[in-house]
């Protein structure tokens, strides 16, 4: 069978975006998080999302939290090098975090490093993205551990879910650059190209991206999504992705305001247009996996880098998993401190390691050339 027909729509932004907000309107993906009495996912919050292969979850941050984001995030932005590889700010202070901040310019593709090479001599350099934000802000690390959070990934994943990986997107206004078309699933399709994921969202799966937003995502600045694309994977066969600024047809906008959270399958096709915009987009991406799907996969790792732009051959062993997951109750612990009356989310899942968040603990996640993040999981 041939992969599905993927055409770009003609019309120009203006009733092209409009037009995509209110099929986006009208999917029935979107609304306020809401369990059943076991703590997992309402059947129609579950069925929108593996039909459609996204879900806008409302309000789950409250406006405390979102404060506390934006301010600790502007910090990091305060700090940022002046250049890719730099080691000063722009007060000339020594930067905190080098080498995990990714640079882009008005002209480039924030993950093309060789655009952004040619073009670093042309023009001064914008933050678009912070790798690893759980070791450098607290206010992230809570939000690891957030009850809601780890309930949908509870719910998606089962009980014993395990990491993906984590950063901090931010498309400027007038000068974010776009994110191009794509599917993030490369390791579980069969040999037609479709996807392992059944669906009721059993069998071997890619996981979920969560973009967790403090500012306001409009369809001018925020993701798109093409609805019901994770069916087929677009490279079967030599096949390729669609341009970086393709309007593509039926694909939506997936707006979020602060303290929103967007859950997109990773095998969905998603993108996003340069925002021209006057406003700016900050949205922290996680994600998880099931289990089974990590433990004993081989597959090509572009994560366990400081930044993006390297890939490694990789089979996930039992242990590179159960170190990686440790993260997890230490976040549900680092949230507890700051909100002793909340009720804890309850992991199930097996890790290596103590799961007491302090400074000790700290320095270890950190620790040079054994950070918590040379674990990522790419599937």
């Amino acid at each position: 069978m041939s992969l599905p027909t993927i055409e770009e729509d003609t019309r120009d932004w203006s009733e092209y975006s409009q037009d995509g907000y209110k099929k986006a309107m009208a999917l029935g993906n979107r609304g306020p998080l809401e369990l059943d009495d076991s703590g997992k996912l309402i059947p129609s919050i579950i069925e929108a999302y593996q039909r459609t292969g996204f879900y806008v979850f409302t309000g789950v941050l409250d406006n405390g939290e979102v404060l506390e984001l934006q301010r600790d995030f502007q910090d990091l932005l305060d700090n940022a090098p002046m250049a890719q590889e730099g080691k000063i700010d722009r007060e000339g202070r020594p930067v905190k975090f080098p080498g995990y901040y990714s640079l882009s310019y008005s002209s480039s593709d924030l993950f093309d490093a060789k655009d952004a090479e040619k073009n670093s001599v042309k023009g001064e350099a914008t933050v678009g993205l912070v790798s690893h934000p759980l070791m450098m802000m607290d206010s992230a690390l809570r939000v690891y551990g957030h009850p809601s959070i780890l309930s949908i990934a509870s719910s998606v994943n089962g009980p014993d879910f395990v990491p993906f990986h984590e950063g901090i997107f931010y498309k400027q206004p007038s000068v974010g650059p776009a994110t191009p078309w794509h599917q993030d699933g490369r390791t579980h399709w069969d040999e037609d190209g479709y996807s392992l994921e059944r669906n009721d969202g059993s069998g071997k799966t890619h996981g979920f991206n969560l973009s967790v937003s403090w500012s306001r995502g409009t369809p001018e600045n925020c993701l798109w999504v093409l609805p019901g694309s994770h069916k087929r994977w677009l490279l079967h066969q030599d096949g390729k992705f669609p341009a970086v600024s393709a309007k593509l047809k039926g694909a939506v906008p997936m707006m979020l305001a602060p303290g929103d959270c967007g859950m997109v399958n990773r095998s969905s096709l998603h993108g996003s247009f340069p925002n021209l915009s006057d406003e700016k987009r900050i949205t922290m991406v996680l994600g998880f996996h099931k289990r089974d799907s990590a433990v004993g996969a081989t597959t090509t790792n572009v994560h366990a880098f400081r930044i993006p732009g390297k890939t490694k051959k990789i089979t996930y062993t039992e242990e590179y998993v159960l170190e990686r997951s440790r993260m997890i109750p230490l976040a549900i612990d680092a949230r507890k401190q700051r909100y002793p009356k909340e009720a804890s989310f309850e992991y199930q899942g097996s890790y290596i390691g103590n799961a007491i968040w302090d400074e000790k603990t700290r320095a270890e996640i950190s620790q040079e050339n054994d950070e918590y993040w040379q674990q990522d999981i790419t599937l």
